[in-house]
């Protein structure tokens, strides 16, 4: 009698044939930005990535082979992550990616296992790095308002960032967390007195000390993408009987083209030959809270001065009002990010001639 054995091949994720996606403390090999995750190549016909922590609700998609559609883990748990049933044996390359944000939770990871062997995971050259907000997030992308945004109704991979690199053949970052702003956060009965991004910006992981970021060479983007302003520009908010209230004092637009100027300036001691990308937010339009505010034309123009102040390597993306059919909470919908998708890669393309 034969007996055959499946020789399983188990590598450090932290390998050379497997690599990061977005921002991944390589000590704490932890999931926290959305979008984040890891990407291998193995030949064989199953792999499987292993999970030392699962930390709260988090939603992962796994990419294999480059697919359109792929398979969609909505609550992670247990201890590991494999590949699809029914491969095929030969060679793959297996893309994990974070679909919600840190806010829900984190994921720890551990070792890479497959029946076959492990080959060099090639990373594309070009690079963007998004910072951003709940828009940047995907914060209720798969839902259908009215509805209660979760880590499952999150979707990293199908707003207008991923969608813009996969068209231009980027890799991508996402530094993003809802509710944040440039000089003030979200505010509901009371201000969000927590970090605002220009202090998230300098984590490595979301939960990690500030100025814990290395920046590494290898990870220098060619585009950062900057979406932030709906939580500044923000000032009513809305009691359990429905009716609206100013809870705080409307955004001075020259305070918020200072801040802006100001953290463009300091990502560009980092990164001095990267072209900036800052847009407006669908959210915000020229009606709510008053005409007279005109908040998206405002932005617009707050935007335009920053970038006056900033020189060439700015440009300003607009991304227009969104219409009637939104996602949890009025965020834009698959449809509305995807639609910005193009716009900025046309944008981008343009600018670094891609």
């Amino acid at each position: 009698m034969k007996i055959h054995q499946t020789a399983i091949l188990i590598t450090s994720v932290a390998a050379v044939q497997a690599r990061y996606l977005g921002r991944v403390n390589p000590a704490t090999k932890e999931l926290t930005w959305p979008g984040t995750g890891v990407s291998f190549t193995f030949t064989g016909t199953s792999a499987s990535i292993g999970l030392a922590a699962v930390n709260g609700n988090n939603s992962v998609d796994m990419f294999v082979d480059g697919g359109k559609e792929p398979t969609v883990i909505s609550n992670v748990t247990g201890s590991a992550i494999t590949t699809p049933v029914g491969l095929r044996l030969g060679r793959h390359t297996v893309e994990l990616r974070k679909r919600s944000e840190a806010l829900y939770g984190t994921l720890v990871l551990g070792d890479i296992t497959t029946n076959g062997s492990l080959t060099v995971n090639q990373s594309p050259q070009r690079k963007i790095e998004f910072v951003g907000d709940s828009i940047t997030v995907g914060y209720g992308l798969d839902g259908t308002y009215p509805c209660t945004n979760t880590a499952a109704q999150e979707d990293n991979p199908k707003t207008y960032a991923a969608l813009a690199a996969e068209t231009l053949r980027a890799d991508y970052s996402v530094v993003a967390w809802s509710g944040i702003g440039l000089v003030r956060n979200y505010a509901t009965t009371q201000a969000d007195t927590g970090p605002l991004m220009p202090e998230m910006y300098t984590r490595y992981g979301a939960y990690d000390a500030d100025n814990s970021y290395t920046f590494p060479g290898d990870e220098t983007p060619d585009a950062v993408v900057i979406n932030l302003g709906t939580n500044d520009f923000q000032y009513v908010a809305t009691d359990a009987s429905g009716q609206s209230y100013n809870v705080r004092e409307p955004l001075d637009p020259a305070v918020y083209t200072a801040a802006m100027v100001s953290f463009v300036e300091d990502i560009q001691k980092h990164y001095p030959d990267a072209e900036f990308f800052l847009l407006t937010s669908p959210m915000l339009n020229d009606d709510y809270p008053t005409p007279e505010d005109a908040q998206h034309t405002t932005q617009y123009n707050a935007l335009e001065a920053a970038i006056a102040q900033i020189g060439e390597k700015a440009h300003l993306v607009d991304w227009p009002t969104q219409g009637s059919s939104v996602g949890c909470d009025y965020h834009p919908n698959a449809a509305t990010q995807a639609a910005e998708g193009e716009v900025l890669a046309l944008a981008i393309m343009s600018v670094l001639k891609w």
